[in-house]
């Protein structure tokens, strides 16, 4: 497999007044800036999906790709337009890995682990699941799968991720709920959707030893 990280950033941001996830403050820097560090640890080269003006991210070392169906199509559209950049490189990418923007705490191994989901069936999309739950935009795309994506995403009303994902083979890797050195036990894919999740976000962060 050569795979490509893939930061997806092209929400509304509805529960955050409209402003964009991606630039909040967090920590010492941005929350987009601490994804892109998590991500580029684990895989190169990384792309980031967005709307917004690409000189909002000239600062982080990487491409910025728009989608390209009309309207908000949802995370689908920004995995989309990620397939058609990975395949138009010089030396195209088999597969994505992709990885919301508002979810800073996301796996260090996660890459790796969905890798290893489906080292035996490259054709299937990996995707991640805690505590029983799936996080779909955290997944493993193999790139050929593009097209059949197109045609899902004419359809206006047929835009959910995990009824896209149920249509094709695919395998689950499921990571641990993370307990703290306080015993306290969080998700790690604990993401930021309105202004109390920020909050709680950076409580987390200044925690961290």
């Amino acid at each position: 497999m050569r795979i490509a990280g893939i930061i997806l950033a092209g929400g509304q941001s509805r529960r955050m007044d409209g402003v964009d996830k991606a630039l909040l403050p967090f920590g010492d820097r941005r929350v987009i800036d601490h994804v892109y560090a998590r991500l580029s640890r684990q895989i190169e080269p990384v792309a980031l999906n967005s709307n917004n003006e690409p000189v909002l991210f000239a600062d982080l070392p990487v491409p910025v790709i728009p989608d390209d169906i009309d309207g908000f199509a949802g995370p689908l559209a920004g995995v989309l337009a990620a397939m058609e950049w990975a395949n138009n490189q010089a030396l195209p990418f088999t597969h994505i890995v992709t990885v919301a923007t508002d979810t800073p705490f996301f796996p260090d191994d996660l890459v790796h682990t969905l890798r290893h989901a489906v080292a035996d069936t490259a054709g299937h999309i990996g995707v991640a699941a805690s505590g029983n739950r799936l996080h779909p935009v955290f997944g493993l795309w193999p790139v050929f799968l593009k097209s059949d994506l197109r045609r899902w995403l004419s359809d206006e009303k047929n835009r959910r991720v995990v009824a896209w994902i149920e249509g094709h083979p695919h395998k689950i890797a499921e990571f641990p709920i993370v307990t703290t050195q306080s015993g306290a036990s969080f998700d790690p894919f604990f993401n930021i959707n309105t202004p109390e999740d920020i909050a709680e976000a950076r409580q987390r962060w200044n925690a961290i030893p």
